[in-house]
């Protein structure tokens, strides 16, 4: 026999009628009045309402439970990338990608809290600090929603060397970057920056060598020049190179270098190569692919959307990107949060989780440290509010912490903050040298501090 679809409505109602004609000829005409026939029709009602408000019940309790499950993984319906439409400020990670993620969070010393004075132990006080570590940052995001600030100087004398920055509520370990390397798999290290960016990186190009490492250099973009060079990012290619727009880079010394390092471990010979790319803006537009001649290229609206959709997948994702901020161009624009978030979502779009992503603050500006020929930027104030060029910077820096927060606080985003930078260089403008850049000592403890957390998951 075919079945029909009925509505639940109409299937009841058609059971009721059904009922009572069926107590009708249960019942003997001349009896119908009878008030034992009633009853009959009645207990046929009230079990056929019971049984239709049990199977309401079921109905509701699964459209319950299918809802729920749909609403609590929006991955399902939007993706795992997808993130709610909200202003920087309050921007928010998936909701399933915070599952038990506070559970995983080592806790914190008990003085750590927001507004605790900043008092840094020293010597044998520090015993019973953790280590510091990613996990026990994300953490500290958590409560502070800052990059952490408290710390000092210890061990500062002679010329530098052996000074080490500690922080006030865990301790930076000893590392062994080669055995590190093994035992992560890093193969490929990634510097994303301004001028202060590329004096990181050969921070990290010395640290490797003073480790017993051999560094050679493999390629250069070529000699300072302010504009990006289209043959060393079409790789060779011409058609590529054919699809560039290039304009003025705003940064002489941003120019791209990779090193091959060999180093020695217990288990053999371990090949890690260190490159640097410019970008002096987090939204650089000195080179990209035209909408026009991108039929065979990906389009690109900015030179980082260029390096991540097309330079990266031709030469390989690195095992680590550390993107540091160019605070001291961004400084005298409106857009830095703005195109700080566009960044953060092409790095969503592009790079995949199994890549490491840090996150690398601006130090400290010393106008005193700046040579009479830039006297032009003396007293210059920038922002809406005015400020000077250090508060600026701070500024900035907080408001982007808070775009970066929560994925900074989740470990399945795979990405990292750090020590603030602002903090840590403000007492050392002896290591300045004009303003903005320092000499090699300090991006040395840079690197160190940076290594010694990257090295110890």
């Amino acid at each position: 026999m075919k079945r029909v679809w009925m509505p639940l409505g109409q299937i009841v109602e058609t059971e009721l009628k059904h009922c009572e004609l069926s107590g009708q000829q249960d019942v003997k005409p001349s009896d119908r009045k009878s008030s034992n026939s009633r009853v009959s029709l009645r207990d046929w009602r009230h079990k056929l309402l019971e049984k239709f408000r049990y199977l309401s019940s079921l109905v509701l309790l699964t459209l319950v439970t299918v809802l729920g499950l749909t609403f609590s993984s929006p991955g399902l319906l939007f993706g795992q990338n997808r993130r709610y439409l909200q202003s920087p400020d309050v921007l928010e990670p998936l909701n399933t990608e915070n599952n038990d993620v506070e559970s995983s969070i080592p806790k914190l010393p008990d003085f750590v809290r927001p507004d605790g004075k900043c008092e840094v132990p020293l010597a044998a006080n520090r015993s019973s600090l953790p280590p510091c570590s990613h996990a026990l940052f994300r953490s500290y995001y958590s409560k502070m929603r800052s990059y952490p600030e408290c710390g000092t100087w210890v061990e500062t004398e002679g010329y530098g060397f052996s000074q080490r920055y500690i922080l006030d509520f865990c301790d930076f370990k000893p590392y062994n970057l080669p055995e590190c390397s093994v035992r992560k798999g890093l193969h490929h290290i990634l510097l994303l920056g301004d001028s202060t960016g590329w004096r990181t990186f050969m921070g990290l190009v010395n640290t490797t060598i003073w480790g017993g490492s051999n560094c050679h250099l493999v390629k250069s973009e070529g000699e300072k020049s302010m504009y990006p060079s289209s043959e060393y990012f079409s790789l060779g290619r011409k058609d590529l190179a054919e699809t560039f727009w290039t304009k003025r880079r705003g940064c002489g010394w941003c120019r791209a270098a990779v090193y091959d390092c060999e180093m020695r471990t217990h288990s053999g010979s371990h090949m890690l190569r260190l490159e640097y790319v410019p970008a002096y803006r987090f939204r650089d537009r000195s080179m990209f692919v035209m909408a026009e001649k991108s039929q065979s290229w990906p389009y690109s609206r900015s030179f980082q959307e260029y390096i991540l959709n097309t330079y990266l997948p031709l030469t390989n994702m690195p095992d680590v990107i550390l993107i540091a901020f160019p605070l001291n161009h961004e400084k005298k624009y409106f857009r830095g949060v703005t195109d700080l978030a566009g960044l953060l979502d092409l790095v969503l779009k592009h790079v995949p989780r199994t890549t490491e992503v840090h996150w690398i603050p601006t130090a400290s500006e010393f106008a005193s440290r700046r040579p009479a020929s830039a006297a032009m930027y003396d007293n210059l104030t920038y922002g809406e509010d005015k400020l000077d060029a250090n508060s600026q910077i701070y500024l900035l820096t907080t408001q982007i912490t808070r775009v970066l927060e929560p994925y900074l606080r989740n470990p399945k985003y795979n990405m990292y903050g750090f020590v603030s930078l602002f903090n840590m260089s403000s007492t050392k403008e002896e290591w300045n040298e004009d303003a903005i850049h320092f000499n090699y000592v300090w991006y040395a403890h840079v690197i160190r501090t940076l290594l010694s957390m990257l090295c110890f998951e």
